[in-house]
């Protein structure tokens, strides 16, 4: 078929896009930053299990609008079915290199659930069966 990875970017890299893209959550209809993240937590915790509890104060009004036309499908690593767990390294270094200028944030709109999830259309099912997840991920820019 295709082979298919989670790109690979350097710390460097993967700091300079942190410093300017954070991730967001909607929560009772508003945006919501997170609290900030290591290096280390970057690559290897997921800020969307302990998402209550990292999230934090409301994005300011006005702030942040949507990249229209910008959602992407998104891979990140598997664990089982009912367990993801998404890094911000996967997000930030899967976002299209020609969109990076101009993204201040993102969110994952869409994440598996239950396993039917998985086998909703060939290729979810295809990169399911070698060792991913697929959510969707929404990109916002700074409003003008």
């Amino acid at each position: 078929m295709f082979e298919v990875q989670i790109p690979e970017i350097s710390d460097e890299e993967l700091m300079k896009r942190y410093k300017q893209i954070k991730p967001v959550i909607t929560f009772e209809g508003k945006l919501h930053c997170f609290r900030e993240y290591t290096l280390e937590e970057l690559r290897k915790e997921s800020y969307f299990v302990d998402r209550d509890s990292d999230m934090r104060e409301e994005v300011e009004e006005g702030k942040l609008e949507v990249m229209v036309g910008r959602d992407f499908a998104c891979l990140h690593t598997y664990g089982y079915p009912g367990f993801f767990r998404p890094s911000i390294a996967e997000v930030l270094s899967q976002i299209a290199r020609y969109d990076l200028p101009y993204v201040r944030a993102f969110e994952i709109i869409e994440y598996p659930q239950p396993r039917y999830d998985f086998e909703k259309d060939s290729l979810t099912y295809s990169l399911f069966n070698k060792g991913y997840h697929v959510s969707t991920v929404r990109l916002y820019g700074e409003k003008k």
